[in-house]
C-alpha cells in the first residue's frame, strides 16, 4: 500500500458541478475546485485517467438514470482503490457523447490498471480503458476540468441566486450591483455607451491612484433568479472584455 503524502492530506476540497457547450453538445464536468489553490502538488506529480464508454445514453450524450446508478457505484469504488493502493487524490471527471473520464494525481503508477479493472470486473459490461503518465504541472487539471473565469462567475452566480430564493422566496425584485475594472478611461466610457449599459444606473466610477484601475459599479431592480444569471451575466462578461474591462461579479444591494 502506498500512503498518501503530508501535503496531500492536508488538501482543502470544494467539489463543484458546471455544464459548458462543445459543437452544440453538453460537457458535464465535476471538479473540485478547492485544490486550486494549491496546484500543483509537488507530491503527486502522476495523473491517471480512466476512460468509461457508457451503454445507455440520451439523445444528448448523457447517462440514463440506470446508467448513472452504476457509474456511481464505479465511481465509488475507483476512487477508493485509487487511494488506498496508489495514494491517488480525485480531481474530477467530465461527461460527454457517451464517454466518461475520471482523473486523478498520484505518486505511484504502479499496478493503477489492476486498482482500476478490478472495479470493472465487478460493474459488469463497461468498456474501459486507462493511462497514467507524469503531468507535474497538473495541466489536465487546469486546462481540462477547471472552469474558465466566466464559468466560475457563473458558478458563482449559482450560488448567489440559490442564497436570494432561500431568503426572498416570492422572488420580488432586488437590487442587484455589478462590479467592474478598466485600466483606460476611454474604454470605461466607451463601455457605458454600449446598448447593454442602457439599463444600468452607473453608481460609481472611481481610480483611486494614477497607478489604480478604474472601479465602476452599476446597479438595476431584477428579479435574480437562476434564468436572468445565466442570461445576464454572460452578457456583460463579454461586452466589458471587448472593450478592454473586466467583470468581477455581482451582489444583492442593500
Amino acid at each position: 500500500m502506498i500512503c498518501v503524502s503530508v501535503d496531500a492530506q492536508k488538501l482543502q476540497h470544494n467539489w463543484e458541478n458546471y455544464i459548458v457547450s462543445l459543437n452544440g453538445k453538453p460537457v458535464s464536468i465535476n471538479v473540485d475546485l478547492g485544490l486550486k489553490p494549491q496546484v500543483p502538488v509537488s507530491d503527486l506529480p502522476f495523473v491517471i485517467i480512466a476512460r468509461v464508454k457508457m451503454n445507455n445514453i440520451n439523445q444528448w450524450g448523457m447517462p440514463e438514470q440506470d446508467e448513472v446508478n452504476q457509474l456511481d457505484k464505479v465511481e465509488e469504488k475507483m476512487v477508493e482503490n485509487l487511494n488506498r493502493f496508489q495514494g491517488a487524490v480525485y480531481v474530477g471527471r467530465f461527461t460527454q457523447r457517451g464517454i466518461r473520464e475520471f482523473y486523478f494525481y498520484s505518486n505511484d503508477t504502479s499496478k493503477y490498471q489492476s486498482s482500476i479493472g478490478n472495479v470493472f470486473l465487478e460493474s459488469g459490461n463497461f468498456k474501459w480503458l486507462a493511462q497514467a503518465k507524469r503531468d507535474a504541472d497538473w495541466e489536465n487539471y487546469l486546462t481540462v476540468l477547471y472552469p474558465s473565469v466566466l464559468d466560475l462567475l457563473l458558478i458563482d452566480s449559482r450560488k448567489k441566486v440559490n442564497e436570494n430564493a432561500r431568503k426572498n422566496p416570492k422572488q420580488l425584485p432586488v437590487s442587484v450591483v455589478h462590479y467592474f475594472e478598466f485600466q483606460k478611461e476611454t474604454d470605461c466610457k466607451t463601455f457605458l455607451q454600449s446598448p447593454v449599459c442602457a439599463q444600468y444606473k452607473v453608481i460609481q466610477m472611481l481610480r483611486n491612484s494614477p497607478a489604480s484601475a478604474i472601479s465602476l459599479l452599476m446597479s438595476s431592480s431584477v428579479v435574480a433568479d437562476r434564468k436572468w444569471a445565466e442570461k445576464t451575466i454572460p452578457v456583460l462578461f463579454s461586452e466589458s472584455k471587448k472593450h478592454g474591462g473586466l467583470y468581477k461579479g455581482w451582489e444583492i444591494g442593500q
